[in-house]
């Protein structure tokens, strides 16, 4: 504690060069062109001075990473950009605070300057996240930061962090246990098709119905076809082949019972597993599932077993012949 004491001194640095104005330091000659963080030209440009490369940035010694893009700051972005292509115009200088001990938070900062976070924000657009890194500058402030403060606000900032670290990895291993061992078993992506369930999925994949809501975060038995769900089955197994019994089309429509009403003659269609209104209706050229659902009266539910009437007059190709037992 005693040397800690003793390094305190070096912790916070105010640089007080002989410093032009704010107002100057966004001048309408300059602007910021691209995009923070990218390997196209970005940062400050001039009339007469594009904007860096990344790779030019790098070599005109400036930090580029996910916390600091110095090609955006106001000073140091500026003066790089007018030596790289030796623009004759004078380097700017400008009061900056720098903190040599750590990183601190904006909000902190803000707070200390009795500042809006916003106006910080706006005035330093080399920082990209919440947080002035160690090191680098930030404008504006009009503030002198004692070593003491300098240091709270590192502490501020590490506890924040460790906090952070604590609530993912915690939220990390909540995700884990739902899941089975990684080692073992592997995630898939199942595709809902029509007329799935989540017990027909169940049989088709192994995993119990109530693994797939939890990994799903499905609180109930709604799906709907297209939606993707998240499978983890055993290594080397595959989804099985859904084992349905088609019958042919002529015995299909062999099962078709013709009948007539003062409307006129309609066939009777009994719903199977599987079914839907739209596949239904696939089979009766002409009809939609919208029709089927108006002369029956019903909404898209239906569930086997279930008889459904069909007008004759609505089917294009209707003939004795294609449906027996029509009259």
């Amino acid at each position: 504690m005693v040397l800690r004491k003793a390094f305190v001194g070096i912790l916070a640095v105010l640089l007080l060069l002989p410093a032009v104005g704010w107002g100057q330091l966004q001048e309408p000659s300059w602007s910021l062109k691209g995009e923070a963080g990218s390997f196209a030209p970005a940062g400050w440009s001039h009339d007469e001075v594009p904007a860096l490369t990344r790779v030019q940035a790098v070599r005109m010694q400036l930090e580029v990473n996910t916390l600091v893009d110095e090609r955006f700051d106001p000073v140091k972005g500026k003066n790089a950009a007018s030596k790289f292509y030796a623009f004759g115009e004078d380097m700017l200088e400008a009061d900056a605070l720098i903190i040599s001990s750590g990183s601190v938070l904006l909000e902190d900062l803000a707070a200390a300057a009795d500042l809006p976070l916003r106006v910080i924000e706006e005035n330093n657009p080399h920082l990209l996240r919440d947080v002035l890194p160690k090191g680098a500058s930030i404008y504006g402030l009009g503030i002198a930061l004692t070593a003491m403060d300098a240091l709270a606000m590192v502490e501020r900032q590490e506890s924040y962090t460790a906090n952070l670290k604590t609530q993912y990895e915690k939220r990390r291993k909540q995700v884990l246990s739902f899941m089975p061992d990684p080692t073992t078993h592997s995630a898939s992506t199942y595709v809902v098709r029509s007329g799935d369930y989540l017990g027909r999925i169940s049989s088709r994949t192994g995993a119990s119905v109530s693994d797939i809501r939890k990994w799903n975060k499905l609180k109930g038995n709604t799906i709907y076809p297209g939606q993707k769900l998240t499978v983890w089955m055993p290594k080397g197994k595959e989804v099985q082949p859904e084992k349905v019994a088609v019958a042919p089309k002529k015995e299909e429509k062999k099962e078709l019972a013709t009948k007539s009403t003062a409307d006129g003659s309609f066939l009777t269609y009994e719903v199977k597993p599987g079914d839907t209104l739209w596949s239904i209706a696939q089979k009766f050229p002409g009809v939609s599932a919208d029709n089927l659902k108006s002369y029956n009266k019903m909404d898209e539910l239906i569930k086997a077993g279930e008889q459904l009437k069909i007008p004759t007059q609505m089917i294009t190709d209707y003939s004795p012949e294609k449906y027996p037992g029509a009259q």
